[in-house]
């Protein structure tokens, strides 16, 4: 009888170690596709530069920005309204 008990708990402690193995590769796995995907909408955020609208408070990048003198718009009607 002692050596049913011995061999169940040995079968029980090796399938949860396998099971935590496989967790924790799994886990890896996923974070490391999770940090490329960061990096990549990282490094795009990092190269724009958002302006806010002085009309509507709206964030635009700065390609997109419509610039008269020291003020930045998100778009023409915006500017001709708060430039009239």
């Amino acid at each position: 009888m002692p050596r049913l008990l011995f061999i169940l708990i040995l079968f029980v402690v090796s399938f949860l170690v396998v099971r935590s193995i496989r967790n924790k590769l799994d886990k890896n796995k996923h974070i490391d596709s999770d940090d490329a995907n960061r990096g990549d909408q990282t490094n795009n955020n990092n190269k724009t530069i958002m302006l806010k609208c002085d009309e509507c408070g709206l964030h635009v990048p700065e390609h997109e920005a419509i610039k008269q003198g020291n003020h930045v718009f998100c778009s023409l009607e915006h500017a001709r309204q708060r430039l009239e």
